[in-house]
């Protein structure tokens, strides 16, 4: 089993499906881009590998003491500059 095991996940938020039937393993060391048009389910997929989001289908396997980080999209109001 690689470090994220991505197994038939799909998830809507009421309307059409987001991602169906999304399926991918990321092995350790493997380096990868997610790239996508606006709406395509980037930030929804990265938040159900964290656990932040639960699919509403299929699972999503972490290896043990597996850390996910994620660098949030909005800068944050008390930054200067």
């Amino acid at each position: 089993m690689g470090m994220i095991a991505i197994n038939d996940v799909s998830v809507s938020f009421g309307g059409p499906l987001l991602l169906e039937g999304a399926a991918l393993q990321i092995d350790a060391g493997e380096r990868i881009g997610l790239l996508g048009r606006n709406g395509a389910g980037k930030s929804t997929l990265m938040k159900m590998i964290r656990g932040d989001i639960v699919p509403d289908q299929g699972a999503i396997v972490r290896a043990a003491n597996l850390r996910v980080a994620m660098l949030p999209q909005e800068v944050p109001d008390d930054l200067p500059g």
